[in-house]
């Protein structure tokens, strides 16, 4: 027999956190201020068919005491045996038609009690009653026989007419807080005659999310792997391993602002087997539990991790982070990698980029983002001042009469008007043939406009584009140069987004054969030559002209 119902509660004092409502129900039944109608709502498994049972073994006792069943009397005894003939338990999500509510309920009770002084009918799972078994039933309800109550038990109190409603008295039970939840397992255990460690009951308490039925499940599970003593390593092998400690340690790191650190603690939690999803639910929550603003006091590794991060956020960067974890584990559910999503949200809270991020704590926080995040646009070339003080007045530059006027020793010679001899030591063209060998710098002049069309199909994508840059072409291969080797798994080891880049490059390249490839190391002259690539484009829309080859 399950433990559950081994020790399900014979009284009103043993229902686990519910205390609202089973004391309004003694009472009730102490003082002889019977309902003929009631409503228990709530979550799965917190005690509202337990409690529907007791107040119906209260209802028909034939010696309560002070509203609490005796549990003693042939009433009692009929109800705990289940052979209780005016206690008739129905299960709306079998028998939700009309056909069954007028059978079981509207016919049957027109005739008087079997045995007792009352009919009491339990409805679990009323909701799941169709709308013509609701309007059947109302008319029962409004004037029913006086020896008869209902107690209707929902997990889903919406979908319940309003009608309905109105007639009943209503009572909400609630998830059970945690020192309720302990007492309860504990107790548990202190009867079939097992010891639990104290990181184990911490482990149950937690897994069972205030559902008193989830723990007792998992809490049978434990014993039975047999022993007298369940210690962490037993229980391991039927509890989820808490990745409260690996979240909480992701976020210390962040704390510090270690860029680096951070990324190195998610890739060895990955490569351990931790699923990154979950990882996202443990994230959010010890940074729900730091919002609560109170260090948690438990003795438990999991309540240790978390205290030690108190204080190291500010409420408004809890905020920011607590958001953008919804945002990334949004996205990782919609399609993008999730470790991916993950190491965006992680750079971004270590890096200090949120809005209320407080860079007093981190006053090293500038090199580590500019050396992980930035490097390939931090060095942009100087903009020559030619190209600033010339766009209001062209007019000087017609008057020129050498065809090649010498501009910044930087920057590509730039033509106004097209020279009967092109200049020998000009490397970059706008005007590139389809058919000529494809030169990096082409690329280089078009990577934003590249970019661009990557983010149609994907918007995360670009973020490792703008930290990357052309290396080289090798016939029909583009070479691109990552400065972090999971940018290189995420772009060229996963096929998804190398096809996604291939047919942005292809598209405006115009070169259908064009595929790619990378190398993961320090990007050397890739900001310079980006920063040339932007140079000249800013030459060609002062001054109206092209650079041929």
């Amino acid at each position: 027999m399950p433990l559950s119902r081994i020790h399900r509660p014979q009284q009103f004092k043993d229902v686990t956190g519910q205390a609202h409502v089973t004391e309004t129900l003694r009472r009730e039944v102490a003082q002889g201020a019977i309902g003929h109608a009631y409503l228990f709502s709530g979550p799965r498994g917190v005690g509202k068919t337990t409690s529907a049972r007791i107040f119906a073994k209260a209802l028909l006792c034939t010696t309560p005491k002070e509203g609490e069943p005796c549990s003693a009397c042939a009433a009692c005894v009929d109800v705990a045996n289940g052979q209780c003939l005016d206690l008739i338990e129905m299960d709306a999500a079998s028998q939700s038609g009309v056909e069954h509510v007028r059978e079981a309920i509207i016919e049957h009770v027109r005739f008087a009690p079997a045995r007792w002084a009352r009919k009491i009918y339990v409805l679990d799972e009323a909701h799941m009653l169709s709308t013509s078994a609701w309007s059947a039933l109302l008319k029962t309800l409004e004037e029913p026989p006086p020896y008869a109550v209902f107690i209707f038990a929902t997990t889903e109190l919406h979908k319940v007419p309003a009608t309905i409603l109105s007639r009943c008295q209503r009572f909400a039970f609630t998830r059970i807080p945690a020192e309720a939840m302990s007492e309860r397992l504990q107790s548990l255990a202190v009867a079939e005659g097992v010891s639990l460690d104290a990181d184990v009951l911490a482990a149950l308490v937690h897994a069972a999310d205030g559902y008193v039925r989830d723990g007792e499940s998992l809490l049978e599970q434990l014993l039975s792997l047999g022993g007298k003593t369940i210690t962490q390593e037993i229980a391991e092998l039927v509890l989820p391993t808490s990745r409260i400690p690996v979240a909480a340690g992701l976020l210390t790191h962040a704390a510090s602002r270690s860029v680096t650190k951070t990324l190195e603690a998610l890739r060895t939690a990955v490569d351990d087997g931790v699923t990154p999803v979950v990882l996202f639910d443990d994230l959010l929550q010890v940074t729900r539990t730091l919002l609560h603003g109170e260090a948690p006091t438990g003795a438990d590794a999991s309540s240790q991790a978390v205290a030690a991060l108190h204080g190291r956020f500010s409420l408004g960067e809890l905020g920011d982070i607590a958001l953008l974890l919804i945002e990334r584990r949004r996205d990782a559910r919609q399609g993008v990698d999730p470790v991916f999503a993950l190491e965006l949200a992680l750079v971004t809270i270590a890096g200090g980029l949120l809005p209320h991020a407080a860079s007093s704590s981190a006053p090293h926080s500038s090199a580590n983002v500019s050396s992980s995040i930035h490097a390939p646009t931090m060095t942009p070339a100087p903009r020559p001042a030619a190209v600033v003080e010339s766009r209001p007045e062209p007019a000087p530059l017609e008057k020129r009469e050498d065809p090649t006027p010498s501009v910044h020793t930087d920057v590509p010679a730039a033509v106004i008007e097209p020279a009967p001899e092109p200049h020998p030591s000009v490397p970059i063209t706008t005007n590139f043939s389809p058919d000529a060998p494809l030169d990096v710098h082409e690329v280089l002049l078009k990577w934003r406009e590249i970019i661009r069309t990557v983010e149609q199909e994907n918007r995360s994508l670009p973020f490792v584009l703008k930290i990357a840059a052309p290396e080289s072409v090798q016939g029909d291969v583009l070479i691109i140069r990552f400065q972090y080797p999971f940018h290189y798994e995420k772009i060229i080891g996963d096929l998804k987004t190398k096809r996604i880049l291939e047919s942005a490059l292809r598209s405006v390249l115009g070169r259908e054969k064009l595929t790619v490839d990378g190398v993961v190391g320090e990007l050397v002259g890739g900001a310079d030559r980006t920063g040339t690539a932007d140079i000249v484009s800013n030459v060609l829309n002062a001054f109206g002209g092209s650079v041929v080859e």
